[in-house]
């Protein structure tokens, strides 16, 4: 049984109602003296203590303060305050899920009836997506207190949120039938009533969604958002004019706007891509209307064709180049999905660049700024290095250079080009080039970190980005984590991974995915201020956006890295944390002295760091005793200060993955699988993992949806090889999981097929001959231990590389030849030398091909490069791309 509730005399009673009006007040230090006096006559009354743990954790003291408190609950189990006061600490830690059941416990004793629980209690639901309770609570305050407006649109929003949409809408039009004496141009109930149409365009009801707004239209005070669900909703009710007429103004408003114009094309029925005569006769009309217009010239360039094509692209490409908008090759490659667009594009660029190049004069009256040659070359070099024509991208940018050599942003091409060709030593070297025409700006600075971190240069990348951090933060790589800079963290940890650094590489992985967790847990400050400002269309965008947060790109690749991680720690459990290459070179201040004063001066430093150690001690220790002092007397604290690295290395994170591994790579799946299942990253994951922890069910879902993404190519093919061979007799598993493995498994490999059967099928199958379907044969072929036909499959690799039209294709096939190469090292290593000969017929730029003797010799011809470019020469004559390994091109100047 719980101990009896000890009743305190009147005295305490009223020392103890003091002692909550302190805490809520924000007097935490008087709050903790009542206390300690209520405790001094009680000490075993467990709301004191709970209050008591309460203070606490509001002064930084969580842990002491959580522990009071449970001691407070075990002392009162059935007192709604010790619960609640828990409950409070859960949530500050954000441990929801404690803090929810605290908050439950606390209104089943209270009866219910107590509205900060409950409105903390809904929050905290809608934090975890815990609907139907939410709305329960949603509810019973709507029925305490129907005068709040808050309570209302809260239940409004957890009914949408729920699904409930027409439950949602019964509530808003009760709020807007109860709102007295509205005030002019009210931007809340402005807003509800925008609310209330989208609930009701979501559930296409589309005419009472345009009742709602027309009924409220003076109240409505943001027109543009009242005219686009206007023109949505008309257009869904099959009222064309009107919408279009709805369109066409908005359009007039902003003719920049390409929302505008896709709604428009939408209700005319012209999907994008769409090549007819109407489209092109829509775009001449909307050109005349607007002629100062840039999205529409850009747009109509997606559906024009042949020669009208070539005509408004002309126009549009020559009046950017001529202004010298960096920006266009961004703007056009988009329509590089069209072979004809792509190649009329080129030839009207080169058309350009020959007219505009100096020694033609094709311009003698001057009205073509000599800049347009500089931008003609400079788009050029982005165009062929998209088609995957690195070396004649490289011929353009490096005449551009010698043109130009003090603009930034073609060094910064020149570095995108070498990167995607595979040359990343040069490709960093650019980027520094252009780092350092303008050492103040912080993209080009971090752009050159970047590059540094992809050829492992960490240690050069931090400083870098170190000129642009807090001077007080312990490094520069802290404070990045700070400010979440998901891109340095990724990119780090791909760097410790790729040297082996597993510790590093883990610690930096578990810092991004604590800044994802940080991501969601920001959201729950908003859950009560969005509602408090009524900006409820928003909100719901962003209740939605979080829940897919961890689909991100970067998160999927931390995913990625980290599993990979986990699975080799489970097969090879002795892999060190890292390989300490460093070698030990004698301090240059001990040079020259003799033992007795080498000795004396170690000493002397020794002294000396032992003193800054214990300096920086005693400043944390006072800095904290402020804080703690601060935040007693109610005081915000808007920093604390920098805490120490307890993990310089990594070696904490990596001992404790060491222990189970596999344990460690479920969390990171579970994710990927809420999140990402879209993507062949996820289900290869979850079959790695699968398959060692001997879960065969799940080895064989993540096959089967593996399948279902990519069709039976030869990893689908050789994975299931795998499968098949660890795969323990079905007849003794159970008949449910037995048979559903069976009928999954023989949708890619009949039970009754021999696995050499199999295996010589997907050698003459669709994919056998491009790069990724030849390595994966190769790594099946090592699988059924034919090693010499997996030798033969790498060697022949990069003859089968075809000619690639775009970066994504190039940058797959040469990580896959480069993969390639690192299993042909390990299996024949004498064959490498032939793998690399065929390698740089293909991928004649590439560092990963090339002998250590080459790499340095293309090191001394960078740096006699930049020397000319600093003096201004031309660089680049005719004939100069042999050097590159291309043909020559003609002269460009």
């Amino acid at each position: 049984m719980p101990p009896k509730r000890a009743a305190l005399p009147t005295k305490e009673r009223g020392l103890f109602q003091r002692l909550i009006q302190e805490y809520e007040t924000k007097k935490y230090k008087l709050g903790l003296k009542t206390a300690d006096t209520i405790l001094k006559k009680f000490p075993e009354h467990g709301e004191t203590l709970s209050m008591k743990g309460l203070l606490l954790g509001s002064t930084h003291r969580r842990e002491e303060g959580i522990e009071l408190a449970k001691k407070g609950v075990r002392l009162d189990l059935t007192s709604f305050i010790c619960w609640h006061a828990l409950g409070i600490l859960h949530r500050q830690d954000k441990n929801y899920e404690e803090a929810i059941k605290c908050y439950t416990q606390a209104l089943r004793i209270e009866g219910g009836g107590n509205i900060n629980l409950l409105r903390e209690s809904a929050f905290l639901q809608l934090q975890l997506r815990n609907y139907p309770p939410m709305v329960e609570n949603r509810l019973t305050l709507l029925r305490m207190q129907p005068h709040l407006r808050m309570n209302w649109i809260g239940l409004a929003v957890a009914r949408h949120l729920a699904g409930s949409l027409d439950a949602a809408v019964c509530v808003l039009e009760g709020y807007e039938n109860v709102m007295r004496d509205i005030p002019d141009r009210s931007y809340e109930y402005s807003e509800a009533l925008l609310y209330h149409a989208s609930v009701l365009e979501e559930q296409s009801k589309f005419q009472e969604s345009l009742d709602v707004m027309e009924n409220g239209a003076e109240r409505i005070v943001d027109l543009r958002a009242k005219q686009e669900a206007q023109a949505r909703c008309l257009a869904g009710l099959g009222k064309k004019d009107e919408a279009e007429a709805l369109w066409r103004q908005l359009i007039k408003s902003n003719p920049e706007n390409k929302r505008y114009f896709a709604g428009l094309l939408n209700l005319l029925g012209i999907t994008e891509g769409a090549m007819d005569s109407k489209a092109v006769e829509v775009f001449k009309g909307l050109q005349a209307d607007h002629p100062k217009s840039t999205a529409a010239k850009r747009l109509a360039l997606i559906h024009a064709t042949g020669e009208d094509f070539k005509s408004q692209a002309t126009a549009y490409i020559k009046s950017a180049l001529v202004k010298g908008v960096p920006s266009l090759f961004s703007d056009l490659k988009s329509l590089y999905q069209d072979p004809a667009k792509q190649a009329t594009i080129e030839e009207i660029v080169e058309t350009l660049r020959l007219e505009w190049a100096p020694t033609t004069a094709s311009s003698p009256d001057g009205t073509d700024p000599p800049t347009s040659y500089l931008w003609s070359l400079y788009y050029l070099a982005q165009h062929y290095s998209l088609t995957g024509d690195s070396p004649r991208a490289l011929h353009y940018i490096d005449s551009a250079i010698g043109h130009s050599s003090t603009l930034p942003e073609l060094h910064m091409v020149r570095a995108r080009i070498l990167k995607r060709s595979g040359d990343l030593s040069a490709a960093s070297s650019a980027m520094t080039d252009a780092r350092l025409l303008d050492g103040q700006d912080r993209f080009l600075n971090s752009k050159a970190a970047k590059y540094l971190l992809r050829t492992d240069c960490t240690e050069e990348a931090e400083r870098i980005v170190g000129l642009f951090t807090k001077p007080d933060a312990p490094s520069p790589t802290y404070d990045l984590n700070e400010m979440q800079a998901l891109w340095y963290l990724v990119e780090e940890a791909e760097s410790f991974l790729r040297v082996k650094n597993y510790g590093m590489a883990l610690k930096r992985l578990v810092q991004l995915e604590k800044t994802f967790q940080e991501f969601w847990d920001d959201q729950l400050d908003f859950h009560s201020y969005c509602m408090r400002k009524m900006t409820l269309r928003s909100y719901v965008d962003l209740v939605r956006f979080e829940d897919g947060i961890r689909s991100h790109p970067v998160y999927v690749r931390a995913a990625t890295a980290a599993i990979s991680i986990y699975t080799k720690l489970h097969d090879e459990p002795s892999t060190p944390a890292f390989i300490d290459t460093s070698t030990e070179t004698e301090d240059p201040a001990l040079t020259g002295l003799s033992e007795s004063e080498k000795k004396k001066l170690l000493k002397k430093q020794r002294q000396a760091e032992a003193k800054r150690l214990a300096k920086q001690e005693a400043e944390a220790a006072e800095k904290k005793r402020k804080a703690e002092e601060a935040a007693a007397n109610g005081e915000s604290i808007d920093d604390d200060g920098p805490k120490p690295d307890n993990d310089p290395k990594g070696l904490e994170v990596f001992k404790s993955s060491v222990e189970a591994p596999l344990k460690q790579a479920e969390r990171w799946l579970r994710w990927l699988q809420q999140n990402s299942a879209s993507r062949s990253e996820t289900w290869v994951a979850v079959f790695e993992v699968a398959v060692r922890e001997r879960n065969w069910l799940l080895a064989t879902r993540a096959l089967k949806k593996l399948q279902n993404l990519e069709g039976k190519t030869a990893r689908v093919g050789g994975m299931a090889i795998r499968l098949k061979s660890k795969l323990p007799d079905l007849k003794g598993a159970p008949k449910p999981i037995g048979t559903v493995i069976e009928t999954a498994l023989s949708s890619v490999i009949a039970a009754d097929k021999p696995l050499a059967t199999f295996f010589a099928e997907l050698l003459q199958g669709t994919d056998a001959s491009t790069p990724e379907g030849m390595f994966a044969n190769a790594r099946t072929a090592l699988l059924l231990d034919r090693k010499e036909e997996a030798v033969a499959l790498l060697l022949n690799l990069p003859s089968n590389v075809e000619s690639v039209t775009g970066p994504r294709s190039s940058n797959k096939a040469l990580q896959t030849t480069v993969a390639a190469r690192t299993l042909l090292a390990e299996l024949s290593e004498g064959s490498v030398a032939e793998f690399d000969g065929k390698a740089r017929e293909v991928f004649p730029l590439a560092s990963a091909f090339k002998s250590r003797e080459t790499l340095e010799q293309e090191k001394r011809e960078r740096e006699e490069k930049l020397k000319g470019w600093s003096k201004g020469e031309e660089v680049v004559e005719e004939g100069e791309g042999k050097a590159n390994g291309s043909a020559s091109y003609e002269p460009l100047m």
